[in-house]
């Protein structure tokens, strides 16, 4: 089984319309659904867990989801702010390497990355097959995850300069970490929505950090207080509209690369078994 895991449902919405997924019954403050396989398909189990924002929760929700569909591969995917020029909204970005980073950023610097995590190469090869054929732009490199949004061009600036990410997240960190220790092939993928030099309104990262709902009113509040917020909001969900885009036609091709493959295998072991 395939495991994806997400914070938000704004992340997953066009690839959880892109099957027959049913609901599964989850920890309070996670979301769980698994494909419904017809008997004699060919098509790939997979499971999707929303886990809202934040590490702590991430990581429950991942260790709460690996003991519930025991996955044999997993990926970390969402949304992320891009750090380099050549990134656009809807670009994706293929880690090749997982950083964190904690504590305070004035106190960041390279020296506090540490040991990176290394997805699987067969799943970030995979993955790349999978974009190519899909003709969406993306980029290889590292993602650094931080304890809080990146708002601001020149903290995203500096850490593509000075710590060389391609894109900065809240969990891929995390949620990885828990596949590394289980031992289970991961590889994690995040679709740009900000770019390196935009900077975020306020209202980012404070809003409602549950997986579903509970953002619209919290929004129009603060346009309320902020109406020259307004624009970047709109550009914002533009944005959000074609990362989330980019995500669903990505994992369609993702899905048939990782279905050729397993059959690919099974034919094998059928081959080594008759000879």
């Amino acid at each position: 089984m395939l495991l994806l895991i997400a914070a938000l449902s704004e992340e997953v919405g066009g690839i959880l319309r892109s099957a027959d997924f049913e609901s599964v019954d989850s920890p309070d403050g996670a979301v769980a659904y698994r494909t419904r396989i017809e008997p004699g398909s060919e098509e790939p189990e997979t499971a999707v867990v929303l886990t809202g924002t934040g590490r702590e929760r991430a990581a429950a929700t991942t260790r709460w989801a690996f003991d519930e569909f025991a996955p044999t591969a997993m990926m970390s995917l969402g949304f992320g702010g891009g750090t380099i020029d050549t990134l656009q909204p809807g670009d994706l970005v293929l880690g090749t390497h997982l950083y964190r980073l904690d504590g305070s950023p004035f106190y960041w610097d390279a020296d506090q990355l540490g040991d990176p995590l290394t997805p699987d190469r067969d799943l970030l090869g995979a993955a790349r097959n999978a974009v190519e054929i899909a003709g969406i732009d993306f980029e290889l490199g590292p993602i650094i995850n931080l304890p809080t949004v990146a708002k601001t061009a020149g903290m995203k600036r500096w850490i593509g300069e000075e710590l060389s990410g391609a894109c900065v997240d809240m969990e891929s960190f995390v949620v990885c970490e828990v596949a590394a220790d289980a031992d289970v092939p991961f590889v994690a993928i995040r679709a740009v929505v900000d770019t390196v030099e935009m900077d975020l309104p306020d209202l980012v990262g404070q809003i409602n950090q549950a997986p579903t709902g509970g953002r619209v009113i919290p929004a129009i509040r603060h346009l309320a207080r902020n109406p020259a917020d307004l624009g970047s909001l709109i550009g914002l969900g533009r944005a959000a509209a074609r990362a989330r885009r980019a995500l669903t036609g990505f994992l369609v091709e993702f899905s048939s690369e990782l279905s050729v493959a397993e059959n690919s295998a099974v034919s094998e072991q059928a081959a080594e078994g008759a000879s």
